[in-house]
């Protein structure tokens, strides 16, 4: 009998779920790696040009931690900014909307912050146009779209998603004028030299679908290709099967 139970133990112990240490918040800012801060600095960057620096670094701050937890499959939304994975997919007349192409974009929002960057600034000038630069219902409508205008309830959810994304516009506006963050600033274009050659060298390794090159990148229209299951990032421009298409501005 005694072997029975130690035996019981024993299978227990084997087939035991692994101990997972969940963190469930996000760190106050002082207490910020120097991933997240680099994560806010090439936000600010990313939007500063669009009239949305602060604005992006504070999205990600409040919807990732900056870049701590980029995935929410209950929306689902991925990336710094958490795009909502459909929405980016609509953008793409040619994208299927099914749960391959969701986990492909999902994956790229995740891995390219870059890409996940030009997302957000795209979702963010529609808004703009929509409101007519009304900042407080860009934020809000970047959270529920057309939703907060329809319901009482997404509304409160909206006007305190703007709250929180204001209360940190303020808080990083001091914050990076910091030293600790002036010296994570001096050494982002060494990053960047980095990410650069990273780039240059994933130019040159070769991926296919069918056997064939795909059309060339551009920093605006973001192409995506997709034939049947098949799918791949865009990359290195030489002479394809498959015709390219642009990304939609949804206006």
């Amino acid at each position: 009998m005694q072997r029975i139970i130690l035996s019981l133990m024993l299978f227990g112990v084997a087939f035991a779920a692994p101990k997972v240490d969940f963190k469930n918040a996000c760190v106050p800012l002082a207490q910020f790696s120097k991933s997240q801060k680099e994560v806010l600095l090439r936000s600010y960057l990313a939007g500063e040009s669009e009239g949305f620096g602060l604005t992006l670094a504070a999205i990600a701050w409040k919807e990732s931690c900056a870049g701590e937890y980029k995935m929410n499959f209950q929306d689902p939304s991925a990336g710094n900014f958490h795009a909502y994975i459909p929405g980016v997919i609509n953008r793409y007349p040619q994208l299927k909307q099914n749960g391959f192409t969701q986990n492909m974009v999902g994956a790229m929002l995740v891995e390219d912050d870059e890409f996940a960057a030009k997302i957000a600034i795209l979702e963010l000038k529609f808004w703009q146009k929509e409101h007519k630069g009304n900042w407080k219902n860009i934020i809000k409508s970047y959270n529920k779209g057309y939703s907060w205008k329809k319901s009482t309830s997404a509304n409160t959810q909206a006007e305190k998603y703007y709250q929180e994304v204001a209360w940190r516009i303020k808080e990083l506006e001091s914050y990076f004028k910091g030293k600790d963050m002036q010296r994570v600033a001096l050494e982002l274009p060494k990053v960047h030299k980095e990410h650069k050659e990273r780039k240059e060298q994933e130019k040159q390794e070769h991926f296919y679908v069918y056997g064939e090159d795909f059309v060339s990148s551009d920093f605006k229209f973001l192409p995506i290709y997709q034939v049947g299951n098949e799918f791949a990032k865009p990359y290195t421009p030489k002479k394809t099967i498959i015709k390219d298409f642009e990304l939609l501005e949804i206006y």
